[in-house]
């Protein structure tokens, strides 16, 4: 997360903003979006929130050290804003929504906190559009478990194809969705990522009862789970690994 930018993962949103609009990041990680459109918005500020202190703390200090001054960031939860009503210009979310268990419920306090004529813009990645190359059967078994993963924490790993649905049914007018590729070099900047998280998994004994693995017993199962994280890492050292990501942005207006 600490590569993204502006221009890399938030490059659709920048012909809607202009000076002096005020914005609002939800899950603004550690900010290395947010201090990007901070300078097109300028002179006014940006405020960026997310629900992780360390990733607050993270942003502060390189807005700090970048000299960025007309940028805050608060720990928030979107499901509850602290803000009040018609509060902002545009707000912004990338990488959110396909953690969230009620995305709808989420975009009502957006809709709440935007002035009327405001733009929201989102971008989430679509786990059904991988290009993934060589192809292995273990590499294919780590992918479908970090979805089932995501799945089990209440995410929607498919969000990415449904946020142009979910800005209609908030009442969101003027959609414009588009999806790009993101292609990953070296590969460890993801593999090792979902290696991780694959290897942190506390979901072990669900994965045994959803038959993920065809052992009987958590000692059996943990191996199984470690040959996965093991493939990633094979394959990012693969001369002709590849892989590319598919995100999907929409940017929608609140007329009223």
């Amino acid at each position: 997360m600490a590569k993204r930018s502006l221009d890399t993962h938030g490059a659709f949103f920048k012909p809607y903003l202009r000076p002096g609009m005020k914005l609002l990041d939800c899950g603004c990680g550690p900010g290395t979006i947010a201090l990007g459109l901070a300078k097109v918005i300028a002179p006014s500020t940006i405020t960026g929130i997310d629900t992780e202190a360390s990733q607050i703390r993270i942003a502060a200090e390189s807005a700090f050290t970048q000299g960025v001054s007309n940028a805050n960031f608060l720990e928030g939860n979107i499901y509850a804003l602290s803000f009040p009503d018609n509060s902002f210009d545009a707000i912004f979310s990338h990488a959110l929504f396909e953690h969230l268990q009620e995305p709808a419920q989420a975009l009502r306090e957006l809709w709440r906190v935007l002035k009327p004529g405001g733009i929201v813009g989102l971008r989430s990645p679509d786990w059904g559009g991988f290009l993934i190359a060589p192809y292995t059967p273990e590499l294919d078994k780590a992918f479908s478990y970090y979805k089932w993963l995501q799945q089990q924490n209440s995410g929607n790993p498919y969000v990415g194809r449904e946020l142009r649905a979910l800005l209609r049914q908030s009442g969101f007018t003027n959609i414009k969705a588009s999806a790009s590729y993101q292609c990953y070099e070296p590969l460890s900047e993801a593999t090792e990522y979902l290696a991780l998280l694959i290897e942190a998994s506390a979901k072990v004994d669900q994965a045994v009862g959803e038959e993920w693995t065809d052992e009987r017993c958590l000692q059996r199962a943990t191996p199984t789970l470690t040959a996965m994280s093991h493939a990633l890492r094979e394959w990012s050292q693969h001369p002709d690994g590849f892989f590319a990501q598919a995100w999907c942005e929409v940017v929608g207006q609140k007329i009223y």
